[in-house]
Parts: C-alpha cells; structure tokens; sequence
C-alpha cells in the first residue's frame, strides 16, 4: 500500500463523522436552529389572515413580529406605519394560551372585509418552538358556523417567516410545496361574521386544565460524620540490654530501610576500587 493511499484510508473516518454530523444538523422536517421546547410551560397562539382582492387587508399573528401584543396586532389592518397609509380594520380576533395538551380554538369575529373576496394567507400562528416535540392533529375551520375545511395533520411553514415557530398552514399561495384544501374565495361578508379553527396539541408533560408537576429536586443527603478515632496506647519498649563490656551493645546494630541501599551501594563501589586497586597493581609486578 502506497502513502497516497495510506493517507486516504486514515482520511475517512474523518470523513465518515462529518458526513454523520451534517446529517444530524439538516433540516430534515425540523427547524435544527429553533430554541428548546418547555414541555411544563404556557405558549399562545392567534389566527392569521390575508386578502388580495385589492386591499390586502392582514393580521398574520405573528408572535415574532414586534407589533405582537400592542394595539396593531390585536385588530386587522392596511397598510403599514413607515409608509404612512395604516388603517385599522373593524375586526375582533380571540387568541388562545396553550396550557398543556388538549383542544383550542382560535377565532376572528365581526369583520369588516370591505367587499373582500379571496384569501391569500390563512394561518395558526404559535409562539411553540418548531423543534418537532409538539404535534398538532385534527385542525377544523368553520365560517360562519359551518365546517369548511379539515386537516388530520396540519402542515408547519418552514419558510423563514414563521422564524422557527410552529405556523399551522390553512392558505398560503406563496407555498408551492402547499395545497389548501380550503378555498380561497371564502371571505365572510357583511359584518356580523365568524372565523374559527380549532387544533389539538400534545407533546408536553401536562393536559389542558392541569397544573405542570414541579420539577423534581433531590433531598439533600446527611453529611457523613466520622466516626471518633480511638485513641491507642503506645506500647513501651525496654532499652536495649547493653553487654557487661563497655561501648558494646548486645543486640544486632538495625540499619534504617531508606538508608540500606546507600550502605549497600557504598560496599559495591568500595569492593569494586579495591578489585581494580588489587589487579593494577598485580599488573604492574609481572611487568
């Protein structure tokens, strides 16, 4: 095997994990860049809609767009505030907080659609993290009281509009790879008028009309006490005997562990000089 081919085969491992981890990252059905979801929290969600007929009269309600909450987003609208042609459109729009799993229902009432007649965006708008945790089931739409479409399994917009959040799609003719089974010319008339759309949700950790069950915290452990040390006598030992002549002891002399191998090793190299001492001079005599 060549080094050429040799540097290859180590290459691919390497190769192999990559491919592995872009896999993972993909889009896959799956907003990869979307945050986590609270499966024991409180989320909303608020119709949207859209004509273009001629006025584009709108609310898309979205929970990402900074008009979300104030005054503006509460009611339909034309126009927009940099352009200076904004109007508020006579409109009453029931948004919902998604507080576990079960069935919600969103709603627009008493429009003034202004001789309106096609829709070019209808929608279910969330503030739910498109991570594919949540499943929606079962959307229905009702106008006026009668059911006019249904879908067993809503469609999400992935489109960067939704900016990461589930977007429920009922109309969008700007979604190719979207077919509405609702016709877009369904525009209520008059002002005494009801849109509705009602959608199941599961996937989190509570039913609707329940409280989330608090995390569960460990109970601090006792801190391990020691057990008293037992106190131990010392045992005493006698001096040494000492010979009846002086200066000599009669036990054997005991040499410290750490300082044996000194000993020992002083005793090689002094045995060693006088090995080579010994035989220099032997030398030096035949000579």
């Amino acid at each position: 095997m060549d080094k050429k081919t040799s540097k290859k085969l180590k290459k691919m491992p390497v190769i192999a994990m990559a491919a592995a981890i872009f896999t993972c990252i993909g889009t896959g059905g799956v907003n990869a860049g979307a945050e986590p979801v609270n499966l024991d929290g409180e989320y909303h969600a608020a119709l949207g809609v859209k004509t273009d007929t001629s006025k584009n009269i709108y609310r898309m309600g979205y929970y990402h767009k900074e008009a979300a909450g104030t005054d503006k987003w509460k009611h339909l609208a034309i126009g927009n505030t940099s352009s200076g042609d904004y109007e508020k459109v006579q409109s009453t729009f029931k948004d919902v907080v998604i507080k576990g799993n079960g069935k919600y229902t969103v709603s627009l009432t008493n429009a003034d659609f202004q001789g309106e007649t096609s829709f070019s965006k209808m929608q279910v708008s969330t503030d739910i993290p498109d991570t594919g945790k949540i499943k929606f089931l079962d959307m229905t739409i009702k106008i006026n009281g009668t059911e006019a479409a249904s879908y067993k399994k809503p469609k999400l917009d992935k489109h960067k509009d939704a900016a990461g959040n589930c977007c429920l799609l009922i109309i969008n003719k700007e979604r190719e790879d979207f077919t509405s089974r609702l016709d877009s010319n369904c525009v209520p008339q008059g002002t005494e008028n009801n849109i509705s759309v009602t959608f199941k949700v599961s996937g989190f950790n509570y039913k609707k009309g329940e409280k989330p069950k608090p995390a569960d915290t460990p109970s601090p452990k006792p801190a391990k006490t020691k057990a008293p040390v037992k106190e131990t006598k010392t045992p005493v030992t006698e001096p040494p005997k000492v010979s009846e002549e002086p200066g000599i002891s009669s036990q054997k002399p005991v040499v410290d562990e750490e300082i044996r191998p000194v000993v020992i090793i002083s005793i090689i190299v002094v045995s060693v000089i006088a090995i080579l001492g010994i035989t220099f001079s032997v030398t030096r005599r035949k000579k």
